[in-house]
């Protein structure tokens, strides 16, 4: 049995922490998974009781200590990143000084026998920026169990405005003030909004909404269920976003999507069942959920979810791959040691 340690450092409820431990529950044919939380200012304390490493946590110019004694302490056990946070978009958006920030991501992910990308997109991204050689990388989306959203009921015709609704952190990543401000752009006959969620922006965000009666910011949602089935329509007017789980989850929920064309977004959302439209622009979004509006949500939603249904089974074929192909990197005397224990 092969022993596989993932490394994260931060548990806050997120995709990654949401997914990792429904992934790890389906790869367990030859591998045995520990999860364990890290303070990457230390390096890792004791013996490193595995036979290969996963990094699930953001890479950055102050983690690379950490980062290079776990390279060093492992030796010629691999070492597998799981990139899950830097995009196109985010660079264009965030990154001040291009150079050095490639170089932190060359040298830290350099580190690494393997990467791994949530998203088409942003393994593109990574490939073309020459950040990652091509066979040392894999874009595996984010793929997710979700039957138990797939019992909702598609949304059904009625009168009144299409109920929108939106979820997520409350942080400008999420681009929520930008979805407040096309719905200033919306009649309140045409369409209602409700966004879901916590963070930093919640009081900026209430204050932007405050004179639109059409508009309702709420708290936490305890899981996606109840709420998707409370609406007509999801939108996610991300910033950046290198896979997007609630575009998934709506699909799954047969909630049409509309977004931002932005990083994982893209490949998620076809006019089959959502519409993209362009990023950091409230008309744009505003003429988008117009137009969603006045088309056929429930035949959208079905759409929608047939498209989500293969996409868990090609996550885990893809880490299978990837864990398999690592494994086969190991000292033969290893091997031959795990076959025995097995």
């Amino acid at each position: 049995m092969i022993r596989v340690l993932h490394l994260l450092d931060d548990i806050r409820v997120g995709g990654i922490t949401k997914g990792l431990p429904e992934h790890l529950r389906h790869l367990s044919d030859g591998f045995a998974h520990r999860v364990e939380s890290v303070n990457t200012a230390f390096a890792l304390s004791g013996p490193i009781d595995a036979d290969m490493v996963v990094i699930h946590f953001t890479v950055s110019w102050a983690k690379l200590p950490f980062m290079l004694s776990l390279r060093a302490r492992l030796g010629r056990r691999p070492l597998i990143v799981a990139e899950h946070s830097y995009t196109e978009m985010y660079e264009k958006l965030r990154v001040p000084v291009r150079a050095r920030f490639r170089t932190m991501l060359r040298i830290s992910l350099g580190l690494a026998d393997h990467v791994v990308a949530v998203s088409r997109a942003q393994g593109t991204w990574l490939r073309d920026a020459k950040i990652v050689r091509s066979n040392r990388l894999t874009a595996i989306p984010q793929g997710r169990d979700l039957s138990a959203l797939r019992g909702i009921l598609p949304p059904v015709a009625h009168t009144g405005p299409l109920r929108l609704g939106a979820y997520g952190r409350f942080v400008d990543q999420k681009g929520f003030d930008i979805l407040i401000e096309a719905m200033r752009l919306v009649p309140a006959d045409v369409a209602t909004l409700d966004i879901a969620g916590y963070g930093e922006d919640r009081d900026a965000l209430i204050a932007a909404a405050a004179d639109l009666d059409h508009v309702r910011i709420g708290g936490p949602i305890a899981g996606p269920a109840e709420f998707l089935a409370s609406v007509d329509a999801i939108a996610i007017p991300s910033r950046w976003e290198a896979f997007g789980l609630v575009g998934a989850e709506a699909r799954a929920a047969a909630r049409p999507v509309v977004a931002t064309a932005v990083d994982g977004l893209v490949e998620q959302i076809q006019p089959e069942w959502g519409a993209l439209c362009r990023p950091k622009d409230p008309m744009a979004l505003a003429a988008a959920i117009r137009s969603l509006a006045g088309r056929d949500l429930a035949a959208m939603g079905e759409a929608g979810r047939r498209s989500v249904q293969p996409e868990f089974g090609r996550t885990i074929a893809g880490w299978y791959a990837v864990l398999h192909a690592m494994a086969a990197k190991l000292p033969k005397t290893q091997t031959a040691r795990w076959g025995a224990a097995a």
